[in-house]
């Protein structure tokens, strides 16, 4: 039986993966689109120690991550291009703020 910490730590990286798949054009998803594909291929530190608490290779993992995002699912799109690309608006709400999570 798997423990509720390692059914976790799966779920971190498979989140990633879900957010690595998406295909529509809404920038904050775009956004975790993006950085969920650099998470998965860049072997990071954190990539590394959430591997080792799932239970999985995170240098075997990496790899076969790298050759997953050469299928078209993974990768960003010339319109999803646009969209990351496009100049923020303008906050409409005087006094007001959008809570965003990026780094």
């Amino acid at each position: 039986m798997k423990s509720p910490e390692l059914i976790l730590f799966r779920s971190i990286i498979n989140q990633a993966i879900h957010d690595a798949m998406y295909n529509g054009l809404n920038k904050y998803y775009l956004t975790d689109k993006r950085n969920a594909i650099a998470w998965l291929i860049g072997n990071s530190k954190d990539f590394q120690t959430i591997c080792s608490w799932a239970d999985i290779d995170s240098g075997i993992a990496c790899k076969k991550f790298t050759a997953a995002m050469k299928l078209d699912s993974y990768v960003l799109t010339e319109d999803q291009y646009k969209v990351l690309n496009k100049p923020r608006k303008e906050y409409k709400h005087k006094g007001k703020f959008r809570l965003t999570f990026n780094e």
